[in-house]
């Protein structure tokens, strides 16, 4: 198939909302080894045929099972702006291909096999704002099948009481993407050790037809279980959706538990104040350039602009370090000025672009309890785009403070008051 690539990427089209990834499984034994193999719901793409340098081909499989379900696309780690195309029709593009994005290829999708396609675009526009290093451009993908009443999201948060009862919050997004109402019932229970019960129960969700709602609960649960840089673990939720009598998709998830806000320049983990100083790495470190610096006695880190990917946030959280993490925004070959045609940070036209990505930043790696922070950019000068995601961001990222370094002592950093 020969094709003409478009000079840039156009806005993103055809995304889901930004999620954390969620991979279902069809039984509870299934989603306690929570491997990453294909399975009965999930298939990686991994045989990938390369006809161009732009150019991504492959196959997937869509079994008469799936039928009554829906098919996502996930695509991570791409770099670059992309475009998606399954069986030849465009599924979707991405403007920013430093952040995970899925597109709903249900109704492309047919039985049997599957073509897909992904189409590395130019970065010559986005480039104004990503004056860093990229890294490979083989993104990661996988294809995953839900139930068409199905668990979109999920996040958890720990409150330590007044009179130090540590409270568990659970929120879990359920979609309906059916033309009819329907009740999902979903079983939920904390563990310890996989062993000791904390608790547990069921609640029921109706939800109008293509409706969203967020389901929650909450457990009490002692202090000894809660993560910190001294004591970094785990419990685990074990979650389940029903649906008109039938099991339709499985979650076994380990969840760390912290409190954490920062007031006055000092970060509080678990009530404790600690010293944070953070190490500057590259986004495109690995697992084991991190290990090499937890081993130089390393114990917080601050990724610079790009994608640090889920690998390494796991072994952060694994290791008990301390992470910052930031937009992959960089705009510094364009200077410091603020008049038209200087700096992108002060061009409303790129407003959507530096929200869209902050944003992005967070919605895709909020469960992680490393992460203690979130950066606005690097060296990008300052004005309304670093404003409005500033704004942006503190409505959602809960108690992590929001940096901007570079930003010449301005409001947008909470590092400044």
């Amino acid at each position: 198939m020969m094709f003409t690539t478009p000079l840039y990427a156009q806005s993103s089209v055809g995304c889901d909302p930004h999620r954390t990834r969620l991979i279902p499984y069809p039984s509870a034994s299934a989603a306690e080894a929570r491997g990453l193999e294909r399975q009965r719901y999930m298939q990686p793409i991994t045989d990938w045929d390369r006809p161009e340098t732009t150019v991504l081909r492959a196959k997937y499989t869509f079994p008469f099972s799936w039928l009554e379900r829906q098919v996502y696309l996930r695509v991570e780690d791409a770099y670059q702006p992309y475009e998606v195309y399954i069986n030849g029709k465009l599924a979707g593009s991405s403007r920013n291909g430093f952040a995970a994005a899925e597109f709903n290829i249900t109704k492309l999708s047919r039985e049997d096999l599957n073509d897909v396609e992904i189409r590395l675009l130019s970065a010559d526009e986005v480039n104004k704002i990503e004056c860093f290093a990229r890294g490979a451009n083989l993104p990661k993908v996988f294809v995953v099948s839900q139930p068409r009443v199905r668990v979109r999201d999920i996040s958890w948060s720990a409150e330590i009481g007044m009179n130090g009862v540590v409270n568990s919050n659970f929120e879990v997004v359920m979609h309906n993407a059916t033309l009819g109402d329907k009740v999902s019932t979903l079983y939920y229970e904390l563990y310890l050790n996989d062993t000791i019960r904390l608790g547990g129960g069921r609640r029921d969700v109706a939800l109008g037809k293509y409706g969203v709602d967020t389901m929650r609960f909450g457990l009490p649960v002692p202090d000894s279980v809660l993560w910190s840089g001294s004591k970094p673990q785990n419990v685990r939720l074990m979650l389940k959706n029903r649906v008109e009598g039938r099991d339709v998709e499985f979650y076994n998830f380990p969840v760390a538990l912290v409190d954490m806000r920062y007031e006055q320049g000092i970060f509080y983990i678990n009530n404790c104040a600690e010293k944070i100083e953070f190490t500057e790495m590259s986004p495109a470190s690995t697992v084991d350039d991190v290990a090499k610096a937890v081993e130089r006695g390393v114990r917080s880190i601050r990724f610079t602009a790009g994608s640090v990917t889920e690998e390494v946030l796991d072994y952060c959280d694994a290791q008990g370090v301390y992470v910052a993490v930031t937009a992959p925004i960089n705009s510094s070959s364009s200077g410091n000025s603020r008049k038209r045609g200087g700096n992108p940070s002060n061009d409303p036209k790129w407003r959507e672009d530096y929200v869209e990505r902050t944003l992005q930043l967070y919605y895709t790696t909020k469960r992680h309890p490393s992460i203690v922070a979130y950066v606005l950019a690097d060296d990008s000068a300052n004005g309304i785009c670093l404003y409005e995601s500033y704004l942006a961001l503190k409505a959602v990222a809960r108690n992590r403070p929001v940096f901007y370094f570079d930003g010449s002592r301005e409001w947008n950093s909470d590092h400044l008051k």
